[in-house]
């Protein structure tokens, strides 16, 4: 199974500049993303960035980092722009793995790899909501399922009868459609909840979930994020 695993990496986050340069017991964040994926069985892994701190600090481990437009607005565009660059055929598998998931490990990027053979449209996975809490905060996505659909949300109301979790930030799809996704316009659910995944949606693209093989950890979205990270 041949499949890319590509790395967006933004410096200028909006909630948290600089978390992916963010020192975790001396290797930073992106550092630690990277490692993760290099294990998985990915024939390449490679970091996109518009940043020219992170270009010249992944360059210390890799080769295979690029710069891509900062008129990019999501992660998304930044990968479909490097599958541009690189010259990948329509139908290349891609992984599309946040930069700020440090403890995703490579068996959830095999996972989704393998489901996401002959999928269509967007693959993504997620995991259980741990703390109820989690619920109603904006911070953490969830994915709601039920039989007829699947969406996402920031914030769920009590009595919704939808399964609700987690969704982790990791996507799979061919080329064929990252190549749709940058001529599609921005819907308006991804420009109000800043969900790059509801481009996909709110145009009828096909979206399949799998509950991933192990707990991927937190998304380092603030500071508090960043230290929860490091005692671990």
């Amino acid at each position: 199974m041949k499949f890319y695993v590509v790395i967006p990496a933004r410096y200028d986050s909006t909630r948290f500049p600089g978390k992916v340069l963010a020192n975790i017991n001396n290797i930073t964040m992106l550092e630690r993303v990277f490692n993760n994926a290099k294990e998985s069985s990915a024939t390449e892994v490679f970091i996109a960035t518009d940043s020219d701190k992170v270009f010249k600090s992944a360059k210390k481990y890799t080769k295979n980092v690029f710069m891509t437009s900062n008129e990019n607005v999501n992660g998304t565009e930044r990968v479909a722009e490097l599958a541009n660059i690189l010259k990948w055929k329509a139908d290349t598998l891609v992984i599309n793995l946040q930069a700020d998931m440090p403890e995703l490990q490579h068996d959830n990027i095999n996972l989704l790899a393998e489901k996401s053979i002959n999928n269509d449209g967007l693959s993504t996975l997620y995991y259980d909501l741990e703390n109820p809490k989690l619920k109603t905060s904006k911070n953490t996505v969830k994915i709601c399922i039920n039989e007829e659909n699947i969406n996402f949300c920031r914030t769920v109301e009590d009595n919704i009868s939808d399964k609700i979790y987690k969704h982790i930030g990791i996507y799979g799809y061919y080329v064929k459609d990252l190549i749709s996704y940058k001529l599609l316009p921005r819907s308006e659910n991804e420009k109000d909840l800043s969900l790059e995944q509801f481009r996909f949606v709110d145009n009828g693209y096909n979206i399949s979930a799998y509950y991933a093989v192990s707990d991927p950890g937190i998304s380092v979205d603030s500071s508090d994020n960043l230290n929860e990270i490091r005692k671990v």
